[in-house]
């Protein structure tokens, strides 16, 4: 049977990471996988992110549309989505607690990019031959937490592109490393009946929340909404932390 706390718990986490990604056009597992993981393990939440994940990131391919684009990043996508297989077998083999780590980390960077934003060019465009590295980085952490946004966001975003290429090119980034995620996780059992059926339910709530996300967008101020972002940030990294701490202490 599926757990009602669970499954309340994923509703109520993909509904605000849902509501994020449609007003800021990122957002979803960032937001999701932290929370998900605080009332389960990082595997179960990052397995349960995949189809919603799929599903939100689909829609705005579909939407936009902008695929020259892509042209110019075919190595980063390319290195990523062999990342995002490997990234993938890390999860089905490492405990809980490294799981936790990456997902600290790298919620960390993300926080450490909003205070540092002119680093984005310096560290985080891919430029002078970067781009498979951080690609394969992105993809690596995709897999292993569900989360690249701390990569994949900053990349693009140091390319200046206009509001519907970034939203089109991060999108299509998200949905091609979680095509690899699902078949890995398919061909490693990790995607059981059981999860599966919770993330199709979770899909529902995926599209509704992102779309009233992006209705609400023109009527929330960017400077509020990223107070609030960052908020919620710092109480994951923090509550991750902890866990991280309790778990070195038992």
């Amino acid at each position: 049977m599926i757990s009602l706390g669970l499954l309340a718990a994923a509703m109520l986490a993909i509904g605000i990471g849902a509501l994020a990604k449609g007003i800021t056009g990122v957002g979803l597992p960032i937001l999701a996988v932290p929370v998900l993981a605080s009332f389960t393990s990082v595997e179960e939440a990052v397995i349960l992110m995949v189809l919603p994940g799929i599903a939100a990131n689909g829609w705005l391919v579909i939407t936009h549309k902008k695929w020259s684009v892509l042209n110019q990043h075919r190595s980063f996508l390319i290195f990523g989505l062999a990342g995002g297989v490997f990234g993938t077998w890390l999860l089905s083999i490492l405990n809980d607690h490294w799981l936790k780590l990456i997902l600290a980390v790298w919620l960390g960077v993300y926080l450490l990019q909003y205070f540092s934003r002119r680093s984005y060019d310096r560290y985080f465009s891919g430029r002078n031959g970067m781009r498979p590295v951080l690609g394969i980085a992105a993809g690596i952490v995709q897999g292993a937490s569900g989360i690249s946004a701390p990569i994949v966001a900053p990349y693009f975003h140091a390319d200046g592109l206009t509001r519907e290429h970034y939203a089109f090119a991060t999108a299509f980034t998200f949905l091609l490393f979680s095509g690899a995620q699902i078949t890995t996780m398919f061909r490693l059992d990790l995607l059981t009946p059981e999860r599966m059926i919770v993330g199709l339910i979770a899909v529902v709530p995926t599209l509704l929340f992102t779309q009233l996300g992006i209705r609400w967008s023109p009527h929330i101020s960017d400077a509020t909404f990223q107070r609030i972002l960052l908020a919620l940030f710092v109480v994951m990294e923090l509550k991750l932390f902890i866990d991280i701490f309790y778990s070195m202490s038992a």
